[in-house]
């Protein structure tokens, strides 16, 4: 989602997290968090828990949730719609799935009207959505992949999976899944076009 469906801003969510104290080396990584924040992306803890370890770690009293969800959306820079128009046009022909490592808060802020500028949650764009927390797996652990197939009666021969890290792709790939690595934050449409025409 990050970097394919928006536009990702790593730095921005690490100066949200650090300004409330969080030394972000040690939770957050470019493509993976870590301890508690991996925890949270997996399903093994829920917000309520996260936004209490966030407090403990940066020695606050507490953290709303509003707060955490602050420095996650630090992560969205903008929506492009041109995107989303793709998503839409693609969605007459193909059935068009979100693969993400992700969280109840940012799922929450997308699934909601505060998505994009046309005032639509990111439910409006694609068919099906297979989430890190709700599946308590992450990328690239080959069972994301396997259980992503079985959960949407996928065919791997017959799926293509679009992703801006070569380790995810290279995992998807072992499952016997199409691949394709697209840049952070580009234009993925034309290369998206070249391999589904090689399918």
């Amino acid at each position: 989602m990050g970097g394919v469906v928006f536009h990702q801003n790593t730095a921005e969510a690490c100066r949200r997290f650090q300004a409330i104290g969080l030394d972000t080396d040690i939770y957050m990584g470019e493509y993976g968090q870590k301890d508690f924040f991996l925890d949270l992306e997996t399903g093994k803890i829920d917000t309520d828990e996260f936004c209490r370890k966030l407090a403990e770690v940066t020695e606050r009293e507490s953290i709303s949730y509003d707060e955490a969800e602050h420095c996650w959306l630090g992560f969205i820079k903008d929506v492009p719609v041109k995107g989303l128009h793709q998503l839409l046009e693609l969605r007459k022909t193909y059935h068009i799935g979100l693969l993400s490592n992700t969280n109840p808060f940012i799922m929450g802020y997308t699934r909601s009207n505060r998505f994009c500028a046309e005032g639509n949650p990111i439910t409006h764009y694609l068919d099906s959505f297979f989430c890190s927390y709700e599946m308590q797996v992450c990328k690239p652990n080959a069972e994301i992949y396997t259980k992503t197939l079985k959960m949407g009666g996928f065919k791997p021969e017959e799926t293509l999976f679009v992703d801006d890290s070569i380790t995810n792709i290279k995992a998807a790939e072992v499952a016997g899944i199409h691949g394709l690595h697209v840049n952070a934050n580009e234009d993925w449409l034309a290369p998206l076009i070249e391999k589904l025409k090689t399918l």
